[in-house]
């Protein structure tokens, strides 16, 4: 699949560029496609000097002029229409072969599934039964006589005496206990072993629907092939895994309300439903804004984001900026695009979904610390606080985020509060608010960005807080 899109990206440029270098832009000038034949104007003098024999001669052995203007015209506009169809045919077949990479894959992918309930069944089976072997040793060694039971019909040895009965007893079930043992641990052991195979088989199964689902995720469709209004259609099995993955290991700590000494645990809790958003305006805002940093930088990477030092009550944490938010795959020109959380009431997410981010509303309700912009994070945890208003009178049991592809470019470090800022500081694209570790002013990072092209709804996401959650909205 890889291979397909690669073959699709790079097709149309260099056919395009192809097709431009043979017919030059001068022929392209309206009426003045191609200049009129020399052998035209050669002609109509030479008729027009015809007024004697030598005339009439050279009239006569003058050659018929050239097709000129109208029919080189159609003759390059019908070069032209057979140049793009076969480019067109070209897309097709591309577009056909991924579709059967894409069927491949999953096809793949259901197989893999049903590998892992099978064993998933025998582990089941594995663990019945061990459980079975060691309530029957604990009956068996809680009550040896009733379990010694002398085989019929055969009669004891010579001075056997009936006080011996429960010392042989005894001896029988210690060695029947010793092989239980013997037979309980090889059990264990290949129990251990087929946990590991399951684990191994079952982390690959992820890794390969995240990485597909990641490229997925950040493809830019063409404007046409895209809806007008924003439109929500349900994620594909891929796309589902990617954002659920990558929703889970972006939650962390957050200090509790009632005393911010304390740090809060991990909230717990599952993703119901993912939506994918698809809107031509937005998609093509986005473009315009990503075509404009790439004309101001000239064509010039940004540099990297910084690494995240992070202190969550007296541990101090040191992460890579590319292990914890997640980048967009390199296209060639490094604009620090990423997948970023933005949690707001229900009523103002169907506003952003309607219209767009507009950081002109920024801070109702919740205050704006770092001035008129749309703030993100790359914890989702962090967004749990901004959804519903009456999430906590429910319990917080569900909420809904957005994941949106935020444009940085060329970020701003900024480690303090600046409630009155209406736009970057000068020479960057957006502002990155420093955590305490980093000299900062809060816990987690947080990001600003003062345009409203800047960011592209990508995701909605509708999860779930477990009854075992203790995060903020669940009443800490």
């Amino acid at each position: 699949m890889e291979l397909a899109f690669e073959l699709q990206n790079a097709l149309l440029p260099c056919s395009f560029q192809a097709t431009v270098a043979r017919f030059p832009l001068a022929s392209w000038n309206g009426f003045r496609l191609l200049p009129r034949h020399a052998n035209c104007d050669n002609g109509r003098e030479s008729r027009s000097q015809g007024s004697g024999s030598r005339g009439a001669r050279t009239v006569d052995h003058l050659k018929e002029p050239e097709v000129c203007d109208v029919e080189s015209r159609k003759d390059v506009a019908m070069l032209n229409f057979k140049e793009l169809h076969k480019l067109n045919a070209k897309l097709k077949a591309l577009c056909h072969v991924q579709k059967e990479l894409i069927a491949n894959l999953e096809a793949q992918a259901i197989l893999k599934n049903e590998d892992r309930e099978s064993m998933m069944c025998v582990n089941d089976w594995q663990d019945n039964l061990l459980m079975f072997w060691k309530d029957h040793i604990n009956n068996s060694y809680d009550h040896p006589k009733r379990s010694w039971h002398e085989p019929e019909g055969l009669e004891g040895p010579e001075g056997f005496q009936p006080e011996d009965e429960g010392k042989l007893g005894e001896v029988a079930l210690t060695k029947s206990y010793e092989n239980l043992m013997l037979e309980l641990t090889e059990m264990s052991a290949e129990l251990i072993l087929y946990n590991e195979e399951a684990r191994e088989t079952s982390l690959q199964e992820l890794a390969i629907s995240v990485r597909a689902g990641w490229k997925a995720a950040f493809i830019l469709r063409h404007g046409s092939a895209v809806p007008l209004q924003t439109t929500l259609s349900p994620a594909d099995r891929m796309e589902f895994t990617f954002v659920e993955w990558l929703f889970a290991r972006s939650l962390a700590r957050h200090r509790q309300a009632r005393d911010p000494s304390l740090w809060g645990p991990v909230p717990s809790v599952k993703v119901l439903k993912v939506q994918k958003i698809e809107s031509r305006t937005f998609l093509q805002r986005y473009m315009q804004r990503r075509g404009e940093l790439l004309e101001q930088r000239a064509g010039q990477s940004c540099e990297a984001l910084r690494d995240i030092r992070t202190m969550i009550g007296k541990s101090l944490q040191n992460r890579r900026s590319i292990e914890e938010v997640c980048h967009c795959p390199d296209s060639g020109v490094n604009l620090n695009e990423v997948l970023l959380f933005h949690g707001s009431p229900s009523a103002k997410i169907n506003g952003i979904l309607a219209n767009g981010f507009d950081p002109r509303y920024a801070g109702e309700g919740t205050g704006a610390m770092f001035g008129q912009g749309t703030y993100f994070a790359h914890n989702a945890s962090k967004c749990f606080r901004y959804g519903d208003d009456d999430a906590a009178e429910t319990g917080g049991l569900r909420q809904t985020v957005l994941l949106v592809r935020a444009l940085l470019g060329a970020p701003y470090y900024q480690d303090y509060m600046s409630p009155d800022q209406r736009m970057p500081p000068a020479n960057s694209d957006s502002v990155v608010v420093l955590t305490r570790a980093e000299g900062g002013c809060v816990d987690h990072r947080e990001y600003v960005l003062y345009e409203g092209a800047s960011c592209l709804p990508v995701y909605l996401i509708d999860f779930e807080h477990l009854p075992a959650c203790g995060c903020l909205m669940c009443g800490w």
